[in-house]
C-alpha cells in the first residue's frame, strides 16, 4: 500500500504505522459494490505514485431482490489450516424508493496457520471485528447523498520490531490496530454542465500495544486524516469534438501522536531524544479533461499540490505540478490501441509514523526536504469481440508495456551508526534526519491478459513480468544505511507470474472455480544482502458455491490444493541465515453457509 492512492468510499487508506504492518484494511469484501483499480495517471488521485484503488461499499438498494424492502444476510464459515472461524450479520431496509440503510457486523478468529509441512507460522494469528453503517439517499431531485461509518479492529501477537523466520513467544507483544472512517459523500447532476461531487472524510487510526515487559504498561499511538475533496465535471459538445473537462480542488490534513517513555528507549538515546507530534498537509488544485475526436481519444490534466511537513527536526515544504497526457485510437470497430504518460507527487514518505515522533535532540533535516515523485508510463493494445465462435460469446485480448519511476523517497536516518553506517530507526533507534533518497527506483514489464465468456462458461489468462533494479541500499558503499529500504517498503523483486482462471455454472443452482498461479523463480536478498535464488512455485485453488434453494447458499473451496511448500519473493529473510524464511499457508478447506431472507 505505500505507494497507491487508496480509499474507502473516499477516505483515505494504507498508512504505514510501524515497521512491519501497515494500516491493514478488514472491510467484509462481500460488501464491496465496486473496487476500482486504476494504473493511468489522473490528476484528481493524489499522492498515486505507482495508482490508486478505490473501494466502494455497497448501498442498501443493492441489496433488495424479489421487490422486498428490507431483509437480512448471514453468513458463516471455517477454514481447516488455521482453524479459522467467521461470521457475518447484515440486516437492511429500503424506506421508499429513495432512501435505504444497513448495517453490518463481521468477525473473524484465527490461530496460527500452518505450511505445508505443518510447521506452525508464529505471529500469524489474529481476532478481527468490523462494523459497518451506511444510509443512502439516491436519485432524489438530482441528488445523491451517502454517509458510510466504519470500524476495523485488528488484534494478534507480534514483534514491534522485525518480525522474522519464527520468534519466540517473549518477543511477542499484542498489538491491536483499529481504523474508523467516516465518509460523507454528496452529488448534484441536473444537467451535463453541472456535476457536482463532494467528499468529506476522516480516517482516524490507533494502535495499542499491550507489551507486559513494559513497566509502564501499554503504548498508544494515533493517526488521523481528514480529507475534503470537491469536483465538477462539465460534459459539452463542440464542433465535431465531446468533451469531458473536470476541475476540482482537494484538501488533507494528517496529525500523528503517540506514547513516550523514556525507559523505553535505547540507553545511548536516553539523553537525546526528544518527543513531538507529526504533522502534514497537502493543498491540491486540479483539472482532468477528456477529448473524443472521431476515433481518437485524449486524456489530459495538471495537478498543482502544496506540501508542508513537520516533526522534532522542524518544518519543511514544497510543491509540485504534475502534468498527464494519454491517447487511444480506435483501429477497427474491435480494437483500439493506447499510450498513457503521467507524473505524481506527494510527501508522506515511507517511514513508519510511530517512528517519525522520536528524534535527536539539536537535530535538524540535512537538506531541504522535496515531494517524493513518480513517472509512469504505459502503451498497449486492446481487443474485445461478441460473437466470434458461438452465438452471443465475448472475447477480450488486452496486451500492454509499461514502466514506473520513482525519484526522492522520503527516508529516515537513526542514532545506531557504526563505521559511518547507521540505521533506519529499526529497533526503536532515535532519527536524526529525514531526507530524500539519492537513488531512483525503476520497474518495467508487460503483461498480457486474454479472456472467454459464453452461456454457462468462462475463463481467463494472464500473463505479468515485472523487472526492477531494487538493490540492497548499502551494497558497495553507495548508501550511509544499513537497510534495504526499497524491498521493505517500495517494491519487489523481479517477477514473472501466470494466472489461469475458469468457471462453469453446471447446474442453475451449482457452479464450480479453478485457479492456477505460477511464479517463476527468482534472485532476492537475504537481510544481509546476500542474493540468494527464491524457487518458483505453482499453487491451485478450487471452488464451489451450490445454491440450496432461494435462500440458503453452500461455499466450498481448497486452496493450496497440492499442498505446495512455497515463500514469495517478497518474503525477507532471517538476518544471516538466507535460506531460512517464512512459508505460505499449506493446504485449507474452506466451508461457508449463508443464509439470506
Amino acid at each position: 500500500s505505500s505507494n497507491l492512492n487508496i480509499s474507502l468510499d473516499g477516505a483515505k487508506q494504507g498508512k504505514n504505522m510501524f515497521q512491519h504492518r501497515s494500516n491493514e484494511l478488514g472491510i467484509n469484501p462481500d460488501l464491496l459494490k465496486v473496487v476500482d483499480v486504476n494504473t493511468s495517471p489522473d490528476a484528481s488521485k493524489a499522492g498515486a505514485l505507482g495508482g490508486s484503488i478505490e473501494m466502494s461499499t455497497k448501498d442498501a438498494q443493492d441489496f433488495v431482490r424479489s421487490n422486498k424492502k428490507y431483509g437480512a444476510i448471514f453468513k458463516t464459515g471455517y477454514n481447516s489450516n488455521a482453524y479459522m472461524k467467521h461470521g457475518n450479520a447484515t440486516a437492511y431496509q429500503v424506506f421508499d424508493n429513495n432512501l435505504g440503510a444497513y448495517i453490518s457486523i463481521s468477525g473473524v478468529n484465527s490461530d496460527n496457520y500452518k505450511d505445508a509441512k505443518k510447521n506452525s507460522e508464529t505471529s500469524t494469528a489474529y481476532h478481527d471485528r468490523d462494523y459497518l453503517f451506511k444510509i443512502s439517499l439516491l436519485d432524489s431531485n438530482n441528488h445523491d447523498l451517502r454517509l458510510t461509518v466504519n470500524k476495523n479492529e485488528n488484534s494478534g501477537d507480534s514483534r514491534w520490531a522485525g518480525t522474522e523466520y519464527r520468534p519466540q513467544p517473549n518477543q511477542l507483544e499484542k498489538i491491536i490496530s483499529t481504523t474508523t472512517n467516516y465518509a460523507l459523500s454528496h452529488n448534484y447532476n441536473p444537467n451535463n454542465l453541472l456535476n457536482l461531487d463532494t467528499n468529506l472524510n476522516l480516517t482516524d487510526i490507533s494502535l495499542e500495544r499491550k507489551n507486559a515487559n513494559n513497566k509502564d504498561g501499554k503504548r498508544d499511538y494515533d493517526n488521523r486524516n481528514i480529507g475534503l475533496k470537491v469536483q465538477n465535471h462539465f460534459d459539452f459538445n463542440l464542433s465535431s469534438t465531446k468533451n469531458r473537462v473536470s476541475i476540482g480542488t482537494e484538501y488533507q490534513k494528517e496529525h500523528g501522536d503517540g506514547s513516550f517513555y523514556i525507559a523505553d528507549l535505547k540507553p545511548a538515546d536516553k539523553p537525546r531524544t526528544k518527543y513531538s507530534d507529526l504533522h502534514s498537509e497537502n493543498k491540491a488544485l486540479f483539472i482532468q479533461n477528456r477529448t473524443e475526436i472521431g476515433f481518437l481519444g485524449i486524456n489530459y490534466g495538471l495537478r498543482y499540490d502544496y506540501y508542508s511537513f513537520e516533526t522534532g527536526l522542524g518544518k519543511q515544504s514544497d510543491d509540485t505540478f504534475s502534468p498527464n497526457i494519454g491517447m487511444d485510437y480506435k483501429l477497427t470497430e474491435n480494437s483500439l490501441v493506447y499510450s498513457n504518460y503521467g507524473k505524481s507527487s506527494r510527501m508522506s514518505g515511507i517511514i513508519p509514523f510511530t517512528w517519525a515522533l522520536n528524534t535527536k535532540i539539536g537535530s535538524t533535516y540535512s537538506k531541504d526536504l522535496n515531494a517524493e515523485k513518480s513517472d509512469r508510463y504505459e502503451i498497449g493494445y486492446k481487443y474485445d469481440k461478441r460473437d466470434t465462435f458461438l452465438n452471443d460469446d465475448y472475447i477480450t485480448f488486452d496486451a500492454n508495456v509499461f514502466q514506473t519511476k520513482l525519484n526522492d523517497f522520503i527516508v529516515s536516518k537513526d542514532t545506531n551508526c557504526n563505521l559511518g553506517k547507521c540505521g533506519s530507526g529499526e529497533g526503536g533507534w532515535t532519527l536524526q534526519d529525514i531526507y530524500n533518497k539519492d537513488d531512483e527506483f525503476k520497474s518495467k514489464g508487460f503483461e498480457i491478459k486474454t479472456s472467454y465468456n459464453y452461456d454457462i462458461f468462462s475463463t481467463s489468462l494472464a500473463y505479468t513480468q515485472i523487472d526492477t533494479n531494487n538493490n540492497p541500499s548499502d551494497v558497495n558503499n553507495s548508501s550511509d544505511i544499513n537497510e534495504d529500504q526499497y524491498i521493505r517498503r517500495v517494491g519487489g523483486y523481479d517477477s514473472k507470474k501466470f494466472v489461469w482462471n475458469s468457471q462453469l455454472e453446471l447446474t442453475n443452482k451449482l457452479a464450480v472455480d479453478y485457479t492456477l498461479n505460477a511464479v517463476k523463480g527468482t534472485n532476492v536478498l537475504d537481510s544481509s544482502n546476500n542474493e540468494i535464488k527464491r524457487a518458483g512455485y505453482t499453487t491451485h485453488d478450487v471452488s464451489m458455491k451450490y445454491k440450496l434453494n432461494s435462500d440458503w447458499t453452500l461455499f466450498v473451496a481448497v486452496n493450496n490444493l497440492t499442498n505446495k511448500q512455497y515463500a514469495k519473493s517478497t518474503t525477507i529473510s532471517t538476518k544471516n541465515q538466507s535460506n531460512i524464511y517464512r512459508y505460505e499457508m499449506g493446504r485449507d478447506y474452506r466451508f461457508a453457509l449463508k443464509y439470506e431472507f
